[in-house]
């Protein structure tokens, strides 16, 4: 049997969207992350990429730190559209691994996340550090309930759904940063989670 995805259930568990006015702010925000570095990234340089004054930027959005929350939360709510892509017509243990590598690949090809690891590494131990419980909020507002239900169905072996999400995530934000040079990343993920997600069979 299969994990069941509920989007509409799944998407309520978070922060709404920022609605679609927002877009045009969030997209040359994202340019801007990706032409000039997140820490390097200013107002000014987003009004300028917009063409408008740095008080409308101030007046509709925020500031830079604004900007990048917004985009943060578009792409989960956009990665949650691409979600039953990537585990439909598997088993419950391998649609998790599935659903942790996709969420690896949508992270690794995102063009900002590319940046900073590139070029500003040394955002990356203050995200560790400061950041992370949000992200592991996040995740575990969407996946929680889902790997709940499959754990009670027997599709998934019994763990505490708390640590679950936070080991996953952890994982996976490991992966993003410095992925395995010997094997290739599913198998690496199938080899380290299904021990642990797959249920004992009854005998």
């Amino acid at each position: 049997m299969t994990l069941v995805v509920d989007l509409p259930t799944m998407a309520s568990n978070l922060p709404p969207p920022p609605g679609p006015a927002l877009d045009p702010y969030i997209d040359a925000a994202a340019r801007c992350f990706v032409r000039f570095g997140v820490s390097r990234t200013t107002v000014p340089d987003i009004a300028r990429e917009l063409g408008i004054s740095r008080t409308t930027v101030y007046r509709q959005v925020g500031t830079v730190s604004e900007l990048s929350s917004h985009l943060f939360n578009r792409e989960l709510h956009s990665f949650l559209t691409y979600l039953p892509q990537s585990i439909s017509n598997e088993p419950a243990p391998e649609a998790v691994v599935s659903m942790v590598e996709s969420i690896i690949g949508y992270s690794r090809n995102h063009p900002v996340l590319s940046k900073v690891i590139a070029d500003e590494p040394e955002l990356i131990g203050p995200f560790l550090t400061r950041d992370m419980p949000q992200v592991v909020e996040r995740v575990g507002a969407v996946t929680k309930p889902m790997l709940t239900t499959a754990m009670a169905s027997g599709l998934l072996a019994p763990r505490d759904p708390h640590i679950l999400v936070e080991w996953l995530v952890r994982t996976a934000v490991t992966v993003v940063l410095s992925p395995p040079t010997t094997v290739d990343i599913k198998d690496f993920l199938r080899d380290l989670l299904l021990p642990a997600l797959s249920p004992v069979e009854r005998t």
